[in-house]
């Protein structure tokens, strides 16, 4: 059929992407998870063709809804820019300082985001806390922070991202010194708790990858690591995009991706300035690696 959908069932299909199942979709959206069921299937009865396949395991999105979904996170692009550029203080001269705690994954596009609001605004300063302690901002130390949890704390705005997928990467050298590489003979670069008990990080391990020869405490250093040929990594694949990915077959759950402040800390025009251009610069990064996935698809 030529109906087309709106942007209320574009923004329930991406949650049910981004989540893979109707509670998780509905919890992200703050609705019941049969009213996102139901609005689906009022919405694949409209089209007249399924849009998602149920499942024990969850959800899938079928070919149809996929192009939906593709369409969904090119508008919430352009919303989101638009929010930007129409975010008081973009376009004005402001003064002050921001705190922002990260991961240390996250650092890159931080600093992207740095690069962009002091230029904008050269009066302003930012500082970067890399840190694990998901509590600071609670606390009031730092004033926005990125995160991969979802801790339910009522008096913090949780602004979803996105997701980051995982894959396992290693360095051309590498692949060159040692032809035929398996999973079983493949050295991993791991990670040292307790950062090994990431749900990437043990995933690869079920998998058989658990060879290793240097484990390091540093997102950082097991990048560089792989990118010196010293073993494989398994590496978010947005921080991945100069390596080859090997073992494709190993599933490696995603990682959810939050930005959190508190709505104190938005009255202030330039953290709300700041929090506007990261969340742009994020979202750039998940588009860039979406778009270069449905091509190498």
């Amino acid at each position: 059929m030529a109906l087309q959908a709106n942007w209320d069932d574009l923004r329930l299909l991406l949650a049910v992407s981004r989540r893979g199942s109707f509670l998780r979709a509905g919890q992200l959206l703050g609705i019941a998870a049969s009213t996102v069921s139901r609005r689906l299937t009022q919405l694949e009865a409209a089209l007249g063709e399924p849009l998602v396949e149920r499942g024990v395991e969850g959800c899938r999105l079928t070919s149809r809804g996929q192009s939906l979904v593709d369409v969904a996170t090119a508008a919430e692009a352009g919303l989101r820019r638009q929010a930007v550029a129409d975010t008081p203080g973009l376009h004005t001269e402001l003064s002050g300082s921001v705190l922002v705690s990260a991961g240390e994954g996250f650092s890159s596009g931080v600093l992207e985001a740095v690069s962009r609001f002091t230029t904008l605004h050269p009066r302003c300063s930012v500082e970067l806390l890399i840190t694990a302690d998901f509590h600071k901002i609670v606390r009031g130390v730092a004033d926005i922070a990125i995160r991969t949890l979802h801790l339910g704390e009522p008096s913090l705005i949780y602004r979803p991202i996105g997701r980051f997928t995982y894959g396992v990467f290693a360095d051309s050298g590498y692949l060159k010194r040692f032809p035929g590489v398996t999973v079983a003979t493949a050295v991993n670069v791991a990670l040292l708790p307790p950062l090994d008990m990431l749900p990437q990080m043990r995933a690869a391990k079920a998998a058989g990858l658990d060879r290793a020869q240097i484990s390091v405490n540093s997102f950082t250093v097991q990048l560089e690591s792989v990118r010196r040929g010293l073993g494989v990594g398994v590496l978010p694949r947005v921080l991945a995009k100069d390596l080859i990915e090997v073992f494709e077959d190993i599933e490696l759950p995603d990682l959810e991706v939050y930005l959190v402040t508190r709505p104190q800390a938005l009255k202030q025009a330039h953290i709300k300035c700041f929090f506007a251009i990261l969340e742009q610069v994020l979202l750039e990064a998940l588009s860039t690696e979406t778009v270069e996935r449905s091509v190498e698809g």
